[in-house]
């Protein structure tokens, strides 16, 4: 029984030591054979399933057989555990296959390193791809420290011509400058786009308020005067973008920051707008043509320039410095029987300047600032009030003063006044209807020019306006005259 025992001993030690030969042998063929894979190609080796560009939200693997049979390629994680399989599509001896970053119940899986992997056969063998893919789902962390309430210059050195900030990320990031301005109709318009990004972790940005597609260093053709929201966008390797603003909406522009450009600009008031040390005034009284005659200069610090006192008229007042030039009306009444309205009110209504740097322009319903400099296209309605004017003292052969449709709501029209003459008014509010029809019971002439006049209902609250939607003529309740002739003859009259 004993010797039975040591020969079955021997024969199984002979079957193990026979096997483990026979696995050895196989696996030095199976080393020794081509492998049974060619060519594995790795697209998209970090990707996300979020990344803004739609080609990198997969990973791909491209490979060939060198016989033609069954294959699944699986997803295996840093442990080498399978967590899917991925997509794929097998055409004879090629396969391509994709991966999304989701496990086999279709949940996100964690960040992280993973492979391919080849089963050939019916799992017969498992050829693991070594070129590693990486999960990265998590956008990029940034900081910015843009300082809001910001003005600038185009063309100006330093803190007031250019300005600076610098954005900081968790990982090696593309960081891209965009500047859009908002348009009066809501859409916003890319302005300015930096060219040829880098991967970075820190980066000082700036903006020399200045437009077009160029590499951060090098500076555009200048913008107009406006507001401007500067954004930017960073993009990690895996396509992970975070933009700002995300919404270009009222109230949803950070950590984007809106800046102010400025060159020189009057407000209603005649106070300068603008960062230049150093300005011109010049008053000019339009008639036939347009700016008309120059009647006082003065020039000197924003803060300090100031024009001598005005005699009774309606005045173009222009600012010039650094190559630019603005303008705002001036209207003096003085003791002239005739008065012109300079319209400020239906001004302002047509004026989509952002007063309060919010980044979008001031149109209704929004309340409209009655002090905003008038900006871009001021010349024409100065150069028509103007004509007016000159009009109205060939026509009566008068004095003509100016006023302003929001004086006369504030204070009525002064003494001594015998006519007001309304063209290109379109806007009127209840408080000016009032003042006028108060004016008229008393003696006071009212004279309508043209049909557009006193068309458009607003509602004065401080010193803002509110178009009424919709159109509401106040002209039958002042039943003006319409001619200058009309206004003429009533003038010679005696008065009773």
């Amino acid at each position: 029984m004993e010797r039975l025992v040591r020969i079955l001993a021997l024969v199984l030690a002979l079957l193990l030591i026979g096997g483990a030969a026979v696995v050895f042998v196989r696996a030095q063929i199976l080393k020794s054979a081509p492998s049974p894979i060619v060519g594995p190609t790795i697209g998209n080796r970090v990707f996300s399933p979020d990344a803004y560009k739609p080609r990198r939200r997969e990973a791909t693997l491209r490979v060939g057989l060198r016989e033609r049979q069954r294959a699944v390629v699986l997803i295996l994680d840093a442990d080498n555990r399978v967590v899917t399989r991925a997509r794929m599509e097998q055409t004879g001896r090629r396969i391509r296959a994709a991966w999304n970053g989701t496990d086999a119940a279709g949940t996100l899986a964690p960040d992280g390193i993973y492979r391919f992997a080849i089963e050939l056969g019916s799992g017969e063998r498992l050829i693991r791809i070594p070129d590693p893919i990486r999960l990265d789902a998590t956008p990029p962390e940034v900081q910015s420290n843009a300082k809001a309430g910001r003005y600038i210059t185009p063309g100006l050195e330093g803190d007031i011509g250019v300005y600076s900030f610098t954005l900081s990320s968790s990982e090696p990031t593309r960081f891209r400058l965009d500047v859009r301005q908002v348009q009066p109709n809501g859409t916003a318009r890319l302005i300015r786009r930096e060219t040829q990004l880098t991967w970075e972790r820190r980066k000082q940005m700036r903006w020399a308020a200045d437009a077009g597609n160029l590499p951060l260093d090098r500076t555009g053709e200048a913008v107009d005067p406006g507001s401007y929201i500067v954004g930017w966008r960073a993009e990690d390797r895996a396509g992970n973008l975070v933009i700002a603003p995300a919404l270009v909406e009222p109230g949803e522009l950070e950590p984007a920051r809106v800046v102010g450009v400025r060159t020189v600009a009057l407000t209603p008031s005649l106070q300068p707008v603008t960062l230049l040390s150093d300005v011109e005034l010049v008053r000019h009284r339009p008639g036939a043509s347009f700016p008309g005659t120059a009647v006082a200069r003065a020039q000197g610090a924003p803060g300090a320039v100031r024009l001598p006192p005005a005699q009774a008229g309606f005045y173009a007042v222009e600012i010039a410095g650094g190559g630019w030039q603005g303008w705002a009306p001036e209207a003096v009444a003085g003791r002239a029987p005739v008065l012109v309205l300079s319209p400020l009110y239906s001004w302002q209504a047509a004026n989509t300047a952002d007063a309060d740097l919010s980044g979008f322009p001031d149109v209704p319903p929004a309340p409209l600032a009655l002090d905003r400099p008038l900006g871009e296209g001021a010349e024409a309605g100065l150069a028509g009030i103007g004509r007016v004017a000159a009009a109205l003292a060939t026509g009566t052969d008068r004095r003509v003063g100016a006023i302003t449709d929001a004086r006369i709501e504030a204070r009525g029209v002064p003494r001594g006044t015998r006519l007001v003459a309304i063209a290109g008014a379109p806007v009127w509010t209840p408080g000016l209807i009032a003042a006028l029809e108060r004016f008229q019971r008393r003696g006071g002439l009212v004279l309508v020019l043209d049909d557009e006049s006193l068309q458009r209902r607003a509602e004065r609250s401080g010193d803002a306006i509110t178009l009424a939607p919709g159109a509401e003529s106040a002209v039958e309740r002042l039943d003006p005259l319409r001619t200058i002739g009309e206004a003429d003859a009533a003038l010679t009259r005696p008065s009773d």
